[in-house]
């Protein structure tokens, strides 16, 4: 392990720079820090559940920080209410299979996950779907039990508000502001399963200067990027870190 002593605590560096390429990756394009930060954790070796539990207080943290930069230019879509009510039973769900499955089992699923999130932003076009408002407890309630188990909330939403067409501002704001309420119950949850030990708190901690950077520098790229072509760069990367997970998920 890389890291760097505090006390009687390691400070691992390694976390620091996954923590780092996902706020980043959040910050410009408004979600995927957990589609980044999971499997590179679970690659580099990191147990799965404390990987949960800190990405989701990082995301949290995140979730607060871009609000802040943004919060003259925050425009919400109609209906984001459902999608964070519908979420909250699909929490619940994924906590718990968060805390019963097997280490390889949620290996494997991830994997799953981040295979066809990535195929799915490479070739598909969500905008040609017809989805419609009253179809938004069905993706609120999928994205919660993805976030409570892996903290991938971002897919089900990327996908609503794709085919809703969200204008980008109003798709960052939206998410976030779904990121913040869900986020919060999650940390709680996390919290109640005592998932917080003291090396995840340093952890964190430690991670707070860099969600603020990245956050500030996120919201830059977003204005200034050819956004779509890194959009499918990070989908390609995400297709060959679910591979990498599913031929490395043996028990």
């Amino acid at each position: 392990m890389v890291g760097v002593i505090a006390g009687d605590l390691k400070i691992d560096l390694v976390v620091l720079g996954v923590i780092t390429l996902a706020v980043l990756v959040r910050s410009t394009f408004g979600f995927g820090d957990a589609l980044v930060a999971m499997p590179l954790l679970v690659i580099v070796g990191r147990d799965h559940q404390s990987a949960t539990a800190l990405v989701a207080a990082v995301s949290l943290v995140t979730a607060a920080t871009i609000f802040a930069i943004d919060r003259r230019r925050t425009r919400l879509a109609t209906g984001t209410w459902m999608l964070v009510v519908t979420a909250l039973p699909g929490l619940g769900l994924g906590l718990w299979f968060l805390a019963t499955a097997s280490a390889p089992l949620l290996i494997r699923v991830l994997g799953v996950i981040v295979v066809c999130v990535g195929l799915l932003g490479v070739l598909v076009d969500p905008r040609r779907w017809r989805i419609t408002d009253r179809v938004a407890p069905v993706f609120g309630l999928v994205a919660g039990c993805l976030g409570g188990a892996f903290n991938v909330h971002g897919p089900p939403l990327v996908v609503f508000g794709t085919a809703r067409g969200w204008p980008p501002d109003v798709f960052r704001s939206t998410c976030q502001a779904y990121f913040l309420v869900t986020g919060l119950l999650l940390v709680g949850g996390h919290g109640l399963a005592e998932r917080y030990t003291p090396e995840i708190l340093v952890q964190l901690l430690v991670c707070l200067p860099v969600v603020a950077g990245a956050g500030w520098l996120g919201g830059h790229l977003n204005r200034r990027l050819p956004i779509e072509s890194f959009r499918r760069a990070v989908y390609g990367m995400l297709m060959l870190l679910g591979l990498f997970l599913l031929t490395n998920s043996g028990g």
